[in-house]
């Protein structure tokens, strides 16, 4: 999966995007259940919800969401909830959504709706 860090004047990664095609909320909070320091992950809204946090949880104490700007967009935004007391590097979070692998069905239409699937075929010319 393609993870989007984001850097505060290029230092530290304090937060990072997943293609939200490609993942569902429901796993993205088993995927943090996994994490050591994420503590009380609790989904938010639903679908067609004008709530744009989607996830809030903990991690290493301090207050994390799962965030999708305008309750429509194309990427979740991972990092903390207050951007002003961001602190904390989100590689250990990050290392565990590139290692997942969505199911055949999601990666298959993620593909085909991001064109991805066809930029494969003629990058192998």
């Amino acid at each position: 999966m393609n993870i989007f860090p984001i850097s505060k004047d290029g230092e530290l990664a304090i937060a990072f995007e997943l293609e939200n095609i490609y993942i569902s909320r429901k796993s993205i909070a088993k995927i943090l259940k996994r994490i050591d320091g994420v503590a009380d992950v609790h989904l938010r809204g639903h679908l067609g919800s004008s709530d744009e946090i989607r996830i809030e949880f903990k991690y290493m104490g301090r207050d994390f969401i799962v965030w999708e700007p305008y309750g429509d967009n194309s990427r979740y935004w991972v990092g903390p909830k207050n951007i002003e007391q961001a602190g904390l590097e989100t590689t250990d979070l990050q290392a565990a959504f590139i290692q997942y692998k969505p199911p055949l069905y999601r990666a298959l239409l993620g593909d085909l709706l991001t064109f991805r699937l066809f930029r494969l075929n003629t990058d192998r010319r």
